[in-house]
Order: C-alpha cells, then structure tokens, then sequence
C-alpha cells in the first residue's frame, strides 16, 4: 500500500490542459462601436516569438512577441466566442492583469465589462482598469520601447504609482456606494525624443490622467496629469512626488523632494452633521534652488514649510472641488462613513450625492516638515555668480 501511494505521488495532472494547448491572454480591450456593437480585442503573447532560437532556425525572434485579435458583436460573451473558434488554442485569463476600457463604452458603464469578468473562474479581480480617450485600439498602434509586451507597461505604471492602481474589485465595491470612482487614463500623441528603429511608428503612450466616473459612468470633467498626481497623493497611493514653489524672498523657482508621504481620511460626526478631516504628513528636502534665500535660518525653514503646506492644501482643495462639480464621491468618503458611523450613514444615504456635492464640509491639513536642505545652504547659482 506505501508502495503504490508513492506513484500516485509521481503521475501526471491527466485532468488539466497542456501548457502548449492554451492561449494566455494578458490584456484585454473593449470598446462600443458607432452602431452600438460590443468590440473585444484580447493580447495574447506569442511563446514560439519570445525565445531566440524557436522562429525558424537561430539567433533571435522576428516580429512582435505578441498579437491582438479583434471581434464584433451583440455582447462580450460573443465576441470572446467568435475569438475563441479562430484560435488553435484555447483561451484563458489566468495571467490578465490589465483591462482597457475606450471612451464610448466608459460613458455608457461598466457594469457588463464588470459582469462578464465576474463571470469568469480564472480571472484575477486584481487587474487593472484604464480608460482610453478615444478609440480603444489606438492603444494597439504603441511602440513597444522599453518593455516587449504592453500589459508590463501599464502594470509598472501602477507600481511604480505614476497612475491610480483602480482594480476590477475596486470598481465592483464602489458600484455598491453609487458607482463613483477615479480611473487612469491614457493619452497617446507624437513620440517625444526617444529614438526608434522605424520612424513611421512615431506613436507614444503615456499617462493622461483620471476619469471621474458618477454613477457608473464616465463624467466629461476629468482630472489631468498633475491633478491625477494629488489624487495619488489623497488617496495614499503617492510614496515621493516633487512640489515646486516661487522663494518667499525673490520669487525664484524652488523644487523640494517629497517623501515619507501618510494620508488619512476621517469623518467627524456631531450631532446630525457630519464632515470630513484628510489629514497628511510628509517629509521633504530640498531638491534645487535657484533663489539666493539662506537655509540655515531655522526662521526661513519655518516659512518655506508653511508656503509647502499651503500649496498641497490648496491642490487637495481643487481636486475635491473637480469631483464634487461632477457629482461624484470619488475617494469613496461615503464608505469611510459606513465604516466608522453605519446607522448614520444609513439616515442619509438617498441624499448623499448631493449632500457631498454642494454642502459637506471637508477639511483640509497638510503638514510637511522640511528636514534637509541638501549639500549647501545657499544657491550654487548665486555662489558661483559673486
């Protein structure tokens, strides 16, 4: 009896799929058409083009690593079948980290784009969102510079925290508060200064900012790059960012490396009124300085803390300004509430949206401390200039 335990320890898997039998799908794209079709595009990385020697004969891969394939109908149930009967393997999401949503299809929701990867067994809830502000599969067309596949760009967006990190799962939760929600959008133009082998592929993707969703929905306000970063920054997703300021003394340009960066949010209820308290600690230094200010004076550092945390203060403000004007809880306060206050939340869920909107009080407190001011006290600029 031992014995034959051991070799049923050695066996084969009889009941899965061989590796060679399936097509692992990496990024997924879905759009609307004009005529109000369902448009699903699946990456799917090509083995036989990805290990130098294995493309007919020696030496390394010819053509991309990987392909899209397209297909158009009624619902993405379809579109997935129609893909799946054109493939020699068989399709499987076990390895899709990133979901990319075109523009038409966001303004009319998510809640099917939702439905459908709920539906599927294997597909990881913690894939990133995106929204493309036009055309999804303009997305297809950007070169790949720095990396050989496009979902490793847009995942080392995420965690590099150059974007918000928006998860299927994070959308789900917040269809269950009303549906609003901050996604990352792409922008795509010119190629900026960065060489290429072919000059007819002179397309770029970078990051474009967020979409504000309401209801579900993409609202036509959204926030742009610099505006996605205090977004990062409110919702705890930022870990270093750069903030620049005019001198208090000359008004010359100085720039301070943020890091260390703890935010908060918290509701503060009393009686039958409640609002909002973000709070938010950093630490920075000095990073250039092209002002003559001296830094030694713990009087000066003082004052440049006070003008930091002014400016941050200010840019939090117009953040939360952007999302109230288009009616959507973006940094989902409403769950902070339900969280710390649960049955007064209920007494004031149905008005919520516009409660949030025009009358919650939010606010705000940034303390930044200034704790080095690099390897001089004074501009190099100035010294070199004397």
């Amino acid at each position: 009896m031992l014995v034959f335990l051991l070799f049923i320890g050695v066996g084969g898997c009889w009941s899965a799929q061989e590796l060679n039998n399936r097509a692992f799908v990496n990024t997924v794209l879905i759009d609307m058409t004009e005529d109000g079709q369902t448009e699903l595009t699946v990456g799917i990385p090509l083995p036989n083009r990805m290990i130098p020697g294995e493309a007919g004969g020696t030496g390394q891969p010819q053509g991309d690593p990987f392909s899209f394939v397209t297909r158009r109908a009624e619902n993405l149930s379809q579109a997935l079948n129609l893909i799946q009967v054109d493939l020699p393997r068989n399709l499987t999401f076990g390895q899709t980290r990133i979901i990319v949503i075109g523009r038409r299809q966001a303004e009319q929701g998510l809640d099917k784009v939702v439905e459908f990867v709920f539906r599927q067994p294997s597909f990881r809830l913690s894939a990133s969102l995106f929204i493309t502000p036009g055309d999804v599969k303009e997305i297809t067309k950007a070169p790949m510079v720095f990396e050989r596949i496009l979902s490793d760009i847009l995942r080392k967006y995420v965690n590099n925290h150059y974007t918000l990190d928006t998860t299927i799962k994070d959308y789900k939760l917040a269809l269950y508060q009303g549906g609003d929600i901050l996604i990352p959008l792409l922008n795509f133009g010119e190629l900026p200064g960065v060489a290429q082998e072919d000059p007819k592929k002179n397309r770029w993707m970078g990051s474009g900012g967020a979409a504000i969703f309401s209801g579900g929905k993409m609202s036509k306000i959204k926030l742009n790059p610099f505006e996605q970063q205090t977004a990062l920054w409110i919702s705890s997703q930022l870990k270093n960012t750069t903030v620049t300021i005019a001198s208090p003394t000359d008004d010359k340009e100085m720039s301070f490396f943020i890091e260390g960066i703890k935010t908060g949010i918290e509701p503060v209820v009393r009686g039958n009124q409640v609002s909002f308290r973000i709070q938010s600690n950093a630490k920075a230094f000095v990073e250039t300085s092209l002002s003559h200010i001296d830094l030694k004076d713990p009087m000066v550092l003082q004052q440049l803390e006070e003008i930091l945390n002014k400016q941050v203060e200010e840019q939090f403000i117009s953040v939360l300004n952007k999302t109230r004007q288009a009616r959507s809880d973006a940094f989902l306060m409403s769950q902070y509430l339900d969280w710390r206050y649960p049955k007064f939340w209920h007494t004031m869920q149905d008005q919520w949206k516009n409660y949030y909107a025009k009358e919650l009080p939010i606010e705000v407190d940034v303390e930044i401390k200034l704790n080095r001011t690099g390897g001089v006290y004074r501009s190099v600029v100035h010294e070199t200039n004397r």
